[in-house]
């Protein structure tokens, strides 16, 4: 009886969003963005605490000072509640004015991987505004898969599909030629087609989705929990790996960054080892970036952060 109540809720918390999808796009947006903090704020509303101290922990090694925390806060909200409208816009925007507001760096290193014949995997993250990813590259004309998460909702400790989101999601991935494969269902399948034809296969790498095949990462001053699913994949197929970076550069615009193909571990040691070794590349590049806009991280209030683990120095006679 409780969960098909909470299904009940579930379902009906998603009808409002294709009325308002279809309402907002004659709104100005610079209007609309003024909700932006709010909205952010209730996405946060009990999280904030966790969060601070995670971010005084990756950013500082101690906790962040009240002025500190303030700014971080009000610049973070902001953020979130942006990069929810975004989308929106995203969706009616024309090509061009998208190519406008969605710069790429470093799009060549790309373009010279799928010269080879071999496809390419790209390992992204929840950096700045993921469906500037989806967008950026995709009306560039990419053959682009992305993986996720299907979507869901946890209410009262029960995790509820939201299908009419799901469709939702799916129909604005396809709206630039972006197909969106879901974990566990078929996903390593469809990484092989993908790389079989030449074309492009992303996968999220700042955040564990499962409880196996995790490993500790320095990110800052901290230690970071990801989830080698990601490398284990590409060491397997010898596919080409390139990480992608985005940054919010101002109102609606974004700077997408493609950083030279990744080394693959080569030599005897076995499948995890050499997956360790091509994440922990990864994620250096990663934080790179990371460390100049962490407000605009979106994990923050699910990331499992913990203190680095610091080898004492033997005494010296």
């Amino acid at each position: 009886m409780k969960r098909r109540i909470l299904q009940t809720a579930a379902v009906a918390l998603q009808w409002p969003v294709i009325p308002f999808l279809l309402f907002v796009r004659f709104i100005p947006e610079a209007w609309v963005r003024r909700a932006a903090r709010p909205l952010g704020w209730i996405m946060r509303i009990s999280a904030r605490d966790r969060i601070l101290k995670g971010v005084g922990r990756i950013t500082k090694g101690e906790p962040l000072v009240p002025q500190e925390s303030a700014d971080f806060w009000k610049r973070h909200l902001q953020h979130l509640g942006e990069s929810c409208i975004e989308p929106f816009y995203m969706h009616f925007a024309s090509d061009e004015t998208l190519k406008n507001r969605i710069a790429i760096e470093g799009e060549h290193h790309l373009e010279t991987v799928l010269e080879n014949g071999s496809g390419a995997i790209l390992f992204i993250n929840h950096l700045g505004s993921p469906g500037a990813i989806v967008t950026g590259l995709g009306i560039r004309g990419y053959d682009l898969t992305i993986a996720g998460n299907r979507i869901v909702a946890t209410i009262a400790g029960e995790e509820l599909p939201l299908d009419r989101l799901e469709s939702l999601v799916q129909h604005m991935f396809q709206r630039r030629g972006v197909q969106r494969s879901l974990l566990g269902e078929g996903l390593p399948r469809q990484l092989a087609e993908a790389l079989k034809r030449n074309a492009v296969f992303a996968m999220f790498v700042d955040f564990p989705v499962v409880t196996k095949h995790n490993h500790r990462f320095r990110l800052g001053q901290a230690d970071l929990n990801v989830n080698l699913g990601p490398a284990l994949l590409a060491v397997r197929h010898g596919a080409p790996v390139l990480t992608v970076t985005c940054i919010r550069c101002g109102l609606g615009t974004h700077r997408l960054r493609i950083h030279p193909p990744l080394n693959l571990p080569q030599g005897q040691d076995g499948l995890r080892s050499r997956s360790i070794e091509l994440m922990r590349t990864a994620i250096q590049e990663f934080e790179q970036v990371f460390m100049e806009h962490p407000e605009q991280w979106w994990p923050w209030d699910w990331a499992d952060i913990s203190p680095r683990e610091f080898t004492p120095k033997q005494p010296t006679n």
